[in-house]
C-alpha cells in the first residue's frame, strides 16, 4: 500500500459462501491506510480489468473489494488465485 491513500497489492481471489456467496479480495491495512473502518466507494484495476466498487468492512482494519461477475469473466481467474490490485477512493471518498 502507498501513503497516497492508493492501495496497491497482490492477493488471492476467495469465494466465501458465510457471505452470501460473495466473490472478493481482502485487503489488509487498508482502514489505516484508508483512515476510515467504514464503506468507501474506490476504482481502479484488478489485473488489467478496471473496476469501480464500494470496499466493504470485514473485521480486523481489513476491508473487503467485491468483484462482479463480469469482473471474474474478464480475469479469466478462478477462486484461490492471485490478482494485483491497484484501487483509490474515487467521489467523495477521496482524500
Amino acid at each position: 500500500m502507498t501513503d497516497d491513500t492508493t492501495i496497491e497489492l497482490e492477493a488471492a481471489i476467495v469465494r466465501d459462501a458465510h457471505k452470501g456467496g460473495w466473490t472478493y479480495v481482502l485487503l489488509p491495512g487498508s482502514k489505516e491506510a484508508l483512515g476510515t473502518g467504514k464503506p468507501v466507494r474506490v476504482a481502479g484495476a484488478v489485473d488489467h480489468v478496471a473496476v469501480e466498487a464500494t470496499l466493504m468492512p470485514f473485521g480486523g482494519g481489513t476491508h473487503m473489494l467485491p468483484l462482479k461477475q463480469s469482473v471474474m469473466a474478464a480475469l479469466g481467474k478462478g477462486h484461490g488465485e492471485t490478482v494485483a490490485v491497484r484501487i483509490s477512493p474515487r467521489g467523495k471518498d477521496a482524500r
